[in-house]
């Protein structure tokens, strides 16, 4: 790993796979932006993290950190668990606050080449950066540089979770009960350092199977029941996309028949919905049930139905610690807390209906898992001092 101290400057170049010429630039390299321009070089997809957990651990090989792996890869068939880094200082026995990110990554970054300028660090815009969560790994992996060691009284362990992109794995397997954790902040949300998410959509997943009867096409096309013909009147009855302001709704997949000789029996369609209230996301999904096994039987055919929570709504109390917590040190980082509603699922929604408030705060991850995804040089640096700020409000708490 090539990190350079802080302060100097650093001339990097970088050649261009679509011509010969050689872009030079220098920028004020400082051991956080070499430790991300490190960092999303390193190629580790949602349940292949191995080579991720393993830079986690050369970084911190010779700094005072216990690092766990828990027993979630051999439960969700991937290469690595989460990581649990403990500084030495920790104190088990009193209240603790935990900071979060995920090691996965939705795309590869095998080939990426970092490009910095303007203030902003992107890839050469043929593949994705790898910013979420490259971003908030290299925000916590400098912390503990900087902390571990840490004399004062600050009560924090870091946290990084597997296979949150593929619907937060890790996380629904992460035991922070032996660290007496009391909350929580995950640093991956893409919007810049000052936002965070008050209040988060559920997600639940369903199956709906229309079930028909097969036939030769061509010799008997009328004793045969079409599934497809089945879905396409069904779904027709069924209203998706935006529902309300705060409710929306997909199929998104589909599958089904054998051959263009044979009348299909069996088609199958997967869809979600998300809402802000898990109730009204049960409501919609008995009312699609009830409208599609209605049309499949009226045609002659029958319908599988099933759907499970893939993750759960959460909102913030504004009064609790959490809340404020990250409210005061925003502001003492001069920016203006700015709490918003979200469409999209986190770690944080699994652990606050686990009963652990937890904050998804901004670190300016913009256009997440395009090829033209990015963060700003000055919003990756805030996003560390916020880490700071948070992990100093406990030492003040505690002392």
């Amino acid at each position: 790993m090539t990190i350079v101290g802080e302060g100097s400057i650093l001339p990097e170049i970088f050649f261009s796979p679509a011509a010969s010429s050689v872009i030079f630039f220098s920028i004020m390299n400082s051991t956080l932006v070499g430790l991300f321009l490190d960092a999303v070089k390193v190629d580790a997809q949602s349940l292949h993290e191995k080579p991720m957990a393993d830079f986690v651990r050369r970084c911190l090989a010779s700094y005072p950190v216990r690092i766990t792996e828990d027993a979630t890869a051999s439960a969700i068939g991937g290469d690595s668990g989460n990581l649990i880094c403990v500084p030495e200082s920790f104190d088990p026995l009193r209240p603790a606050t935990a900071l979060m990110a995920h090691l996965d990554t939705p795309r590869s970054t095998a080939t990426v080449r970092p490009q910095v300028g303007g203030g902003r660090i992107t890839s050469d815009g043929t593949t994705a950066l790898g910013v979420d969560n490259r971003a908030g790994v290299s925000i916590l992996l400098n912390w503990l540089f900087e902390n571990s060691a840490a004399a004062s009284p600050q009560n924090v362990i870091v946290a990084f979770t597997v296979a949150e992109e593929l619907g937060m794995y890790g996380a629904m397997r992460l035991d922070l009960s032996p660290y007496n954790v009391t909350k929580a902040y995950v640093f991956d949300c893409s919007k810049r350092p000052g936002t965070f998410i008050r209040s988060a959509v559920g997600s639940s997943l369903f199956t709906a199977t229309f079930v028909g009867r097969s036939s030769h096409a061509g010799v008997s096309p009328e004793k045969g029941i079409n599934a497809i013909q089945l879905a396409a009147h069904a779904l027709s009855k069924v209203k998706v996309g935006r529902l309300s302001p705060t409710m929306t709704s997909n199929f998104g997949m589909i599958s089904g028949g054998e051959a263009t000789n044979v009348v299909p029996a069996r088609v199958k369609v997967e869809g979600e919905v998300r809402e802000f209230e898990q109730g009204r996301i049960d409501e919609y999904l008995r009312s699609v049930e009830s409208t599609i096994r209605s049309s499949a039987e009226s045609q002659g055919g029958s319908l599988e139905f099933s759907s499970a929570v893939d993750f759960p709504p959460f909102i913030l109390d504004e009064r609790s610690d959490v809340y404020q917590h990250f409210v005061d040190v925003v502001r003492d980082a001069g920016l203006e807390p700015d709490a918003i509603e979200y469409l999209g699922g986190s770690d944080a929604n699994v652990l606050n209906a686990r009963g652990l408030p937890t904050v998804n705060l901004g670190i300016g991850a913009q256009n997440p898992h395009g090829n033209d995804e990015f963060i700003l040089i000055e919003d990756l640096e805030k996003s560390y001092e916020i880490a700071l700020g948070l992990s100093n409000r406990v030492a003040v708490e505690r002392s």
